[in-house]
């Protein structure tokens, strides 16, 4: 668990946040709104383990991440601020729309439905995995100077 492990998850997060822009762009809306729900996740999991807390193994880390981030003497309060949003903003919408674009065959969900989500979340899910790369690349380096 680390800094090098997050960095790690960090990369892993961008790779499913441009799987999502792709799949926006070939306009298949189930594959990127389940790779943005992902890519934040997986981006908010490496801010946690750059502070020092080993996420949960499941895909709802909103307490977990919420509280941690909150208490955590490695982000600055303006970026937990920013990040806070994200936690009770973003992944739980994400979240809730996670189900029906892994499962549109069940679910009946028109096209132009899909597609509104998908676009809807895309960008703020990109700029999800930014400011959280952004802050470990912070922890990073601040624990390479000490």
């Amino acid at each position: 668990m680390g800094v090098e492990i997050a960095e790690k998850a960090i990369e892993t997060a961008e790779n499913w946040i441009k799987t999502a822009d792709i799949m926006a762009e070939k306009k298949i809306y189930n594959t990127s709104l389940y790779s943005e729900e992902m890519a934040v996740e997986i981006a908010l999991k490496a801010v946690l383990l750059a502070i020092g807390v080993e996420p949960p193994k499941n895909h709802n880390i909103i307490e977990t991440a919420e509280k941690n981030i909150q208490s955590s003497m490695k982000i600055s309060k303006d970026r937990k601020e920013e990040i806070i949003e994200i936690v009770r903003s973003l992944l739980p919408e994400l979240l809730g729309n996670k189900q029906t674009s892994g499962y549109t065959f069940n679910y009946n969900i028109d096209k132009e439905s899909l597609e509104a989500i998908a676009l809807r979340y895309l960008e703020s899910s990109k700029k999800a995995v930014s400011l959280c790369k952004n802050i470990v690349e912070q922890i990073s380096e601040h624990k390479v100077r000490k």
